[in-house]
């Protein structure tokens, strides 16, 4: 199912619940009509590619969209934040955050909402996992980092190209650090787009993908990874409670929107909730002094002196 008819459908599993209907019998319902869930659903997405469970299909799309071969594949992975597979859960971060055999840091997530501060969250999701990567006791030694962003908007429209390797660069285009990289995808440009003579993997796996979320099972090999990932996106494979629980979590029909918006908000929030809180408090101070340097000229006090006194407070 795409995203408008997966939000639909835990929209209306909400409103059963809460009326005290046939939870089951609105499940079954979907059953019958769909196949499959939406992959790109945030929690979706990180139970299908951030659990040890499904720790193959990780490997291989990550290889894929990061253009690994050879010597330089990702081999294992370590779950930093794994993805816990039960109902009313609070615990699923964000991002899904993992690191490879080299304890090399990869950070995977979908961005369904392009807004102002966009960029300026990556930066930020990038120096605070570049920190995470220090190794202790080595001075400044970091450990690589590869931060994936599959995103549902252009971040490039001009491009022609829908994948994109952002990185520290001089005025010669050489590269300044080598050890840091953004990868954005701009996942409705490659599926609008004319890209049927792209036959990389990272291509196979965005197809496969739209396939199961148009409903449209695209054939593959049998016992494929993709066919692994095909048989774990069946909408009847997810238990009534995690259907619940993800359910009301919703406040109406664009759950997805309204999810990646909570995120960004809660950050926005946060990180403007103290930068209020600095500037009421310099603020404050400032009128405090004024208040106290008007006094003190009422008193007839020199001014040399009253900036001495604001000077000692």
């Amino acid at each position: 199912m795409n995203k408008v008819q997966y939000a639909n459908m835990l929209k209306d599993i909400c409103e059963t619940h809460k009326e005290g209907g046939d939870v089951s019998a609105c499940i079954a319902k979907y059953n019958e009509r769909y196949k499959y869930v939406y992959i790109y659903n945030d929690s979706i997405f990180k139970l299908l590619f951030g659990t040890p469970e499904n720790e193959p299909i990780a490997v291989d799309f990550l290889n894929a969209v990061l253009h690994l071969y050879g010597s330089d594949c990702i081999e294992h992975l370590t779950f930093v934040n794994p993805a816990v597979p039960a109902a009313f859960n609070k615990n699923i971060t964000s991002d899904i955050v993992i690191a490879d055999q080299n304890l090399d840091r990869i950070v995977l997530e979908v961005q369904h909402i392009e807004d102002e501060t966009f960029n300026q969250r990556l930066v930020f999701y990038a120096a605070k996992h570049t920190v995470a990567n220090l190794v202790r006791g080595q001075g400044y030694h970091l450990r690589s980092l590869n931060l994936i962003s599959l995103q549902m908007f252009d971040a490039f429209p001009e491009s022609k190209n829908y994948l994109h390797t952002v990185r520290l660069k001089n005025q010669e285009n050489e590269v300044f650090y080598k050890k840091q990289t953004v990868t954005l995808v701009e996942i409705p440009k490659f599926l609008k787009g004319d890209y049927g003579a792209d036959n990389s993997r990272f291509a196979e796996w965005l197809r496969v993908i739209d396939g199961l979320n148009e409903e449209s099972p695209t054939t593959v090999p049998d016992a494929s990874l993709f066919a692994l990932l095909q048989e774990k996106a069946k909408l009847s494979i997810f238990t009534k409670d995690f259907l619940v629980s993800e359910a009301m979590k919703m406040c109406d029909h664009d759950y997805e929107l309204y999810v990646e918006k909570k995120h960004a908000r809660a950050e926005g929030l946060a990180e403007g909730r103290a930068e209020g809180r600095a500037e009421g408090r310099a603020e404050g101070a400032e009128d405090k002094g004024r208040k106290m340097a008007d006094f003190l000229r009422s008193k007839g006090i020199s001014e040399d002196l009253i900036a001495e006194a604001l000077a000692q407070k």
